[in-house]
């Protein structure tokens, strides 16, 4: 299905509101709709059931389906025992969405750790500041907090001892590799991220283990997270559409004569605003404007143009998993440079390649060649070598989750792959048409091809 800029304005306006989405000839594919309609003022929220603060999404994650994936694997692989530290299998094995775990420049494993046996309940190793939340927003699952800075009063004796402002960093791996060592027989086999762990923190538990090999277990949390199950989909369902609605809402605000440096504070706006269920607890996302493709923290001081290329890629994160799309448009959508209309062109004749092409049982490697080899018919991008044309998604905090859709790249492509198709482009001074280009829509892959979670217009003038 192709949309004029016409019918993508009015359609995603619509959507935004929550009134309807573009119809769909049959055998397309199109977003369905989220699991809650409206803002929280508009939808019956009950009350959590006793002792939990979680959100109600959050609530109906299968939890228990989830870890009996994981410790299936496990038994299959050998495992006895996982010591996780990496935010989002933390997240994916236990349901808990840590705040020190995602933050920046905090050590991985120096605040949270998950230890999954291969038979049992999940464990938790939290800092003393998230000690209340963790066992609220989760199930099934064993807690044991470390001493922190922070004074945390619940009237013991323990509670008013002197706290040193200078932690051990290997607290919470020392915490959480004594648990782990319950579950190790004489011969076990207990696993590790091999390229999270900081040095110190290796030395430590190599030490403790007395000869007892660290095996990676990255290829057991790859495969268990592969494949979504239905609330999985939901969420990044719901993440996606959170994504279109906002960057089509900021791509209509957007207007010649503003400063650039007021496109974030729009953005955020409208990302904010635009979250219906309030799920959305980080954002993150790239710009472009003008001739500044590039990705640079710091806002722009620039006076937008008229006929600018204009560029938002991202997302926002909902309940721990993540929204990654791109839209790109031309400010005041009129002034046409046929070479902007023309690269735009051409990387959507690559994508609409990949939208015939994207199946299961179809091999990355093949989707990427085929669209890459579209993307070179045309005369403003003969070359086109980018590392990858799309990728898996899933939990936070990596936008660009694997698989990736690479030249060899032998996975195939399954029904319950959460993907994001992408052809993007960043042209610098001396290509045909300087600015950010980038289309990329997220897809869920069915039995039979795939439901697509959201809509990139086929033209870059479908702003107005």
């Amino acid at each position: 299905m192709k949309l004029s800029r016409r019918q993508f304005g009015l359609g995603t306006a619509a959507t935004a509101g929550g009134l309807f989405l573009p119809a769909v000839a049959p055998g397309s594919a199109m977003a369905q709709t989220n699991m809650f309609e409206g803002s929280s003022d508009q939808f019956s929220v009950t009350p959590p059931e006793d002792g939990k603060n979680w959100h109600p999404l959050a609530a109906q994650r299968p939890h228990n389906d989830i870890l009996s994936r994981l410790q299936g694997i496990m038994h299959r692989e050998g495992f006895d025992v996982l010591l996780l530290i990496n935010p989002e299998n933390i997240l994916y094995s236990t349901g808990y969405f840590s705040k020190f775990a995602y933050a920046p420049g905090v050590p991985a494993g120096s605040q949270t750790a998950a230890v999954i046996p291969a038979e049992g309940k999940a464990h938790l190793v939290v800092s003393l500041y998230e000690k209340d939340d963790a066992p609220r927003q989760t199930i099934d699952v064993e807690y044991e907090s470390v001493a922190g800075f922070v004074f945390v009063d619940d009237g013991t004796a323990e509670s008013h001892q002197e706290r040193d402002p200078v932690l051990d960093p290997a607290l919470t791996i020392k915490a959480a590799l004594s648990i782990a060592q319950d579950y190790l027989g004489p011969d076990g086999k207990i696993g590790i991220e091999a390229g999270m762990l900081l040095g110190g923190f290796r030395d430590y538990i190599e030490g403790e283990l007395n000869g007892t090999p660290l095996t990676d277990c990255s290829g057991v949390m790859f495969e268990s997270r592969l494949i979504k199950f239905p609330w999985e989909v939901d969420m990044l369902r719901l993440a996606a559409q959170h994504a279109e609605r906002f960057m089509a809402r900021a791509a209509r605000e957007l207007k010649p004569g503003m400063n650039a440096m007021g496109f974030d504070k729009m953005i955020q706006i409208a990302a904010w605003e635009e979250d219906r269920e309030n799920s959305m607890s980080t954002l993150g996302y790239q710009t472009g404007i003008g001739p500044y493709w590039g990705i640079g923290l710091a806002p722009r001081n620039y006076v937008i143009q008229e006929g600018d290329v204009a560029r938002i890629d991202g997302g926002g994160v909902h309940l721990g998993y993540i929204s990654d799309i791109s839209r790109t448009w031309v400010v005041g959508g009129s002034k046409p440079n046929q070479a902007q209309v023309d690269t735009y062109d051409a990387l959507y004749a690559g994508f609409a390649k990949g939208l015939e092409m994207l199946a299961p049982g179809v091999k990355m490697k093949d989707l990427y060649a085929a669209i890459r080899a579209e993307v070179e018919k045309s005369s403003v991008i003969p070359v086109y070598p980018r590392g990858h044309m799309g990728h898996g998604i899933s939990v936070a905090p990596t936008a660009e989750d694997v698989p990736k859709i690479s030249q060899n790249e032998e996975t195939v492509f399954q029904p319950g792959m959460c993907i994001s198709m992408e052809c993007s482009y960043m042209a610098a001074q001396g290509a045909p048409a300087p600015g950010p280009y980038n289309i990329e829509d997220s897809f869920v892959i069915t039995e039979d091809g795939y439901e697509r979670f959201t809509m990139a217009p086929d033209s870059i003038f479908w702003n107005v």
